[in-house]
């Protein structure tokens, strides 16, 4: 059985996951139905530890949102995807890779933000770069993950999966018109477990299911003591990615050569070649060269789901990105237009972070109050103000070869109570480079990061 959320149909091969976990003490949680009556109903098939509940009544939005309401939405995510990188590379060490996924973020967040209220609400609504009402927000939020969903049904060889789910203490009370909210617009229904009773095996409970939407490839989200007797209530959300290269990259091409890394050294790495040598091989190209930056569009199959790779001149690395910015970025991938260059050569790269404290990040881009006892007001969640965010986490892999990319995130968000450039069309990554996974239809840029030692697994 898996725990209740809306999730995309298809052939499994990549999978990314954010998760935002919510550990909620002192109020009552019960799921319950449209009339307030409890609605808790079995597991399924499978023996799993938990009992399942959702809102009776509730369908979910749909996904109906007109393209003005979607654009400003995709537009809120991108200018806090491009934030959020800016502030984790100032917390980075030097020469360290870097990859997360705004989206889940973004999700997740606007789950709790929900529940948000006053100041709390606006200063959230603030560093997520949110434009559009409270209502709209949702609901743009479910047209996208229903979009993208239809879209992968109908192509093969791509999936992404957009879940949501809420783990709850059982046998504690929850606000009704929140628990609508989330089964509305997110799908997401309660999965109960005894926080109370049993924190260290509900944690393990929580783990394993995030271990198998990643394939294992996130282990351990929550560590040893992070969910505890007050634990009240764990909001996740899951992003799964599936993406097969449109033209594969020849892996008897594939050769090791020199990557200048950032401190001016070179480390040996392989890189991929996609096209012969000799050939011409057609692809969405862009090349500024005011900014000194170049960059290329490699398809997924279905050709609406890309890898962006930005590649800035030698030794113009660390400027471009001080500088990095959505206006900045916009133009170069507006200007992506398809060219014959000589053949591509991208680093095979494979990169799993430890868990980063996004507790920082948030207060800098303006997200104060919800961090702080007395301050943060979540009184959409329970009715009270007793709530406040004790930390927010993320862990994340991806890896890139010649086959395709495989990517995973989670995210944890924790409540308590109480050289002169060449201008020749061309694009060798055998230097750091910035790198999305976004959907061309509507630019939604699902993950980000940056590759400045290939070498480098973690």
């Amino acid at each position: 059985m898996v725990p209740t959320g809306a999730r995309a149909k298809g052939p499994v091969a990549v999978r990314a996951l954010g998760i935002l976990w919510l550990m909620l003490g002192g109020f009552v949680l019960m799921a319950c139905s449209a009339d307030g009556n409890p609605a808790a109903q079995p597991p399924g098939d499978e023996p799993l530890p938990f009992a399942v509940a959702r809102a009776a009544g509730v369908e979910r939005g749909g996904g109906a949102a007109d393209p003005a309401t979607l654009g400003a939405q995709v537009a809120s995510n991108n200018r806090f995807a491009v934030a959020m990188y800016g502030q984790l590379v100032r917390s980075a060490a030097p020469g360290e890779n870097l990859f997360f996924s705004p989206y889940s973020m973004s999700t997740a967040l606007a789950m709790a933000a929900g529940g948000a209220r006053g100041t709390t609400a606006a200063q959230m609504r603030t560093a997520l770069a949110v434009t559009l009402p409270d209502q709209a927000l949702h609901e743009a939020l479910d047209a996208l993950a229903l979009g993208l969903e239809e879209y992968v049904e109908a192509t093969a060889g791509v999936e992404l999966e957009v879940v949501n789910s809420i783990w709850g203490q059982t046998g504690y009370a929850f606000a009704p018109a929140y628990l609508e909210l989330l089964a509305r617009a997110y799908g997401a229904g309660v999965n109960l477990l005894d926080f109370a009773g049993a924190p260290e095996a509900s944690r393990r409970v929580i783990n394993d299911w995030v271990a198998a939407q990643t394939r294992r490839r996130i282990e351990d989200l929550l560590p040893p003591g992070s969910i505890s007797a007050q634990t009240r209530l764990v909001l996740t959300n899951a992003v799964y990615f599936l993406g097969e290269w449109l033209y594969r990259f020849d892996a008897a091409l594939t050769a090791t050569a020199d990557f200048q890394r950032l401190d001016g050294s070179a480390v040996a790495a392989p890189l991929m070649q996609l096209g012969r040598p000799g050939e011409r091989v057609e692809v969405e190209y862009a090349r500024d060269a005011r900014a000194g930056v170049r960059a290329i569009n490699l398809y997924y199959r279905g050709q609406r789901l890309c890898m962006t790779v930005v590649l800035p001149d030698a030794g113009t690395f660390a400027a471009f990105e001080a500088g990095l910015s959505v206006e900045a970025l916009d133009p170069l991938l507006a200007g992506l237009r398809s060219t014959d260059l000589p053949p591509v050569r991208l680093p095979r790269f494979r990169y799993t972070s430890a868990s980063v404290s996004l507790r920082e990040p948030l207060q800098a881009l303006g997200m104060r109050d919800a961090f702080e006892p007395g301050a943060a007001d979540f009184s959409g969640i329970d009715g009270s103000r007793s709530l406040y965010i004790a930390d927010v986490l993320q862990k994340a892999f991806v890896a890139v070869d010649e086959q395709g990319t495989e990517a995973a995130a989670a995210t944890a968000v924790v409540f308590d109570p109480g050289a002169a450039p060449d201008d020749a069309p061309q694009f060798v990554a055998d230097r750091p480079f910035v790198f999305l996974v976004r959907d061309t239809h509507t630019g939604l840029v699902l993950f980000m990061g940056r590759i400045v030692d290939p070498t480098r697994s973690e």
